[in-house]
C-alpha cells in the first residue's frame, strides 16, 4: 500500500539543502537546520530506529547533542541497505501530501494533509574530533570562536555584539574543490543563523570575492558575498589611520543594499583571519573588477 501522494505544485520540490549544504561534521553546539515556513527541520542526526506505518516511514534520531527527534519519510528509506540503525545521516526533505490521520491506513480514504517528509538519508561520517589548535565546542561561559565546525577552516570570524560573523571554508578548499560559507547569526542561540551565504555547496572562486590592497603604514583585505542586490563584506586591515598618522586597524562586517550602506559592524575583538594574497590565492578568490573602501 503506497499512502504518500504528491502534492500538487510541489512534486520534487527539495525543502532541504542538497547533500553537503551543511557541514557534515558539526560540531555539538552546531546543529545543522533549515526552515520550512514556520518549522525548523534538522538535516543531520543518528538513526536509532526506522519503521513502517500505514502513512509513512517513521525515523527516530538523534542530534549530535543528543536530542532525540521524530521524523516520517518515504516508505522506501525503512527499507534502505545499508540499513539506518546507529547510522548518522544527512537528511533531505520534500513536500507531499500523506494519508490524513483518521484515515488509518484505510486506503479508499481521501483525506490528506501536507507535511516535510524526509526523501532521502544519506549516511555520513561521526562528528571529527577537533583538531588541537581548532576551537571546539565552547563550555558554558566560555567564549565562541565562530560558527566553523570542527572539520572546518576558520577564515574570518569576529564579535560584532551579541551577534557573530564568520567565514568558513572546507579543510579541503581551493579554486575549484571544497566550500567557502559566510554565516551570520546570534551567539549562544539555538535558533538558525540570521544569514548563510551561499545556502548550498558553492566552491570558493564562485562563493565570494575579494582583494589585497596596500595601505600607507601596512595592508589589508576584503572578502565580499552577496545575495540579490546586498552584499557582505568582511574585512581587517591596519594602516596610518589615527589623528596624527600613527597605525590603527580596521576589522569588521561592512553591509550594503543597492549600493547604499546598510550597517558597518566592527569587531569588537581581535578577529580570526586568513585573508590576504596567500588564502585568496589557494581559494582561487579574485576581485571581479570590484573594489572596496575600508570604513572609518
Amino acid at each position: 500500500m503506497m499512502a504518500i501522494r504528491k502534492a500538487k505544485g510541489w512534486a520534487g520540490v527539495v525543502l532541504a539543502a542538497a547533500f553537503g549544504a551543511w557541514p557534515v561534521a558539526a560540531s555539538a553546539q552546531d546543529v545543522p537546520t533549515i526552515k520550512i515556513g514556520q518549522v525548523t527541520k534538522k538535516t543531520v542526526g543518528t538513526v536509532t530506529a526506522a519503521n513502517s506505518g500505514d502513512v509513512a516511514c517513521y525515523l527516530t534520531l538523534k542530534d549530535d547533542r543528543g536530542a532525540v527527534f521524530e521524523e516520517m519519510a518515504k516508505f522506501e528509506i525503512c527499507d534502505q541497505k545499508p540499513p539506518l540503525k546507529g547510522k548518522r545521516v544527512s537528511l533531505a526533505y520534500v513536500l507531499q501530501n500523506v494519508m490524513a490521520d483518521e484515515c488509518q491506513g484505510n486506503p479508499d480514504c481521501k483525506k490528506s494533509r501536507t507535511v516535510a517528509l524526509v526523501s532521502a538519508a544519506r549516511i555520513i561520517e561521526a562528528p571529527a574530533a577537533p583538531p588541537v589548535n581548532a576551537p571546539s565546542a565552547a563550555p558554558s561561559g566560555a567564549k565562541q570562536a565562530s560558527f566553523c565546525a570542527p572539520a572546518e577552516t576558520i577564515v574570518f570570524s569576529c564579535r560584532t555584539g551579541a551577534r557573530m560573523v564568520s567565514v568558513c571554508a572546507s579543510k579541503d578548499a581551493t579554486a575549484n574543490k571544497g566550500t567557502l560559507q559566510y554565516r551570520y547569526g546570534k551567539l549562544g542561540s539555538s535558533e538558525p543563523l540570521d544569514i548563510t551565504l551561499p545556502e548550498g555547496p558553492v566552491v570558493p572562486s564562485k562563493a565570494a570575492i575579494g582583494a589585497s590592497m596596500p595601505f600607507s603604514g601596512g595592508g589589508g583585505a576584503w572578502l565580499r558575498f552577496a545575495r540579490g542586490d546586498a552584499t557582505y563584506t568582511v574585512y581587517t586591515g591596519i594602516g596610518n589611520w589615527g589623528p596624527k598618522g600613527e597605525k590603527m586597524t580596521k576589522e569588521g562586517l561592512h553591509v550594503e543594499r543597492a549600493g547604499k550602506v546598510v550597517a558597518t559592524l566592527k569587531c569588537l575583538d581581535k578577529p580570526v583571519s586568513l585573508l590576504g594574497p596567500d588564502w585568496f590565492e589557494k581559494a582561487g578568490i579574485k576581485a571581479n573588477n570590484q573594489d572596496f573602501d575600508f570604513p572609518d
